[in-house]
């Protein structure tokens, strides 16, 4: 955990061989937000943390992850190097109930995908989107009381 009043991120991510969503969620004040990459990968999870870097500048930063391939290796290690105000930590494998972003994705479903036939993937990437646009800090902070 960061220090008191300093940023913890928790990021998840749902991924396909055609694409990835990333949602981080994070700070104190239930920041939180959606990145899209081409697929789950080890670039596509560098990109998020140049973002939330960059979102989050100067500020000392813990990540937890789960254990996917991609949050992981050589180009991970080589890119904390650079920033060391940035630290990843792992969650233990097969314990989802650590994992409170699954609560935010689980929200996410059921809000804006029940009962409802998309004709796109682009038209389902841009309500999920648009949904956590809506959501306010109370409710990020809600679903997920670590942050």
């Amino acid at each position: 955990m960061g220090k008191e009043g300093e940023p913890t991120f928790c990021l998840y991510s749902e991924s396909t061989s055609e694409a990835a969503e990333y949602l981080w969620m994070g700070g104190s004040q239930g920041s939180h937000g959606i990145t899209k990459w081409i697929s789950g990968n080890t670039d596509g999870f560098i990109q998020v943390l140049r973002k939330i870097l960059y979102r989050f500048k100067g500020k000392t930063i813990d990540l937890w992850v789960d254990n996917a391939r991609w949050h992981k290796g050589v180009k991970v290690e080589e890119f904390m190097i650079e920033y060391t105000f940035l630290h990843i930590h792992y969650l233990p494998p097969y314990h989802p109930e650590l994992n409170y972003q699954e609560r935010l994705w689980h929200a996410m479903r059921y809000e804006e995908t029940t009962n409802v036939y998309f004709e796109t993937i682009s038209d389902l990437d841009h309500a999920v989107f648009k949904r956590s646009q809506r959501w306010k800090p109370k409710k990020i902070m809600e679903l997920c009381p670590l942050i």
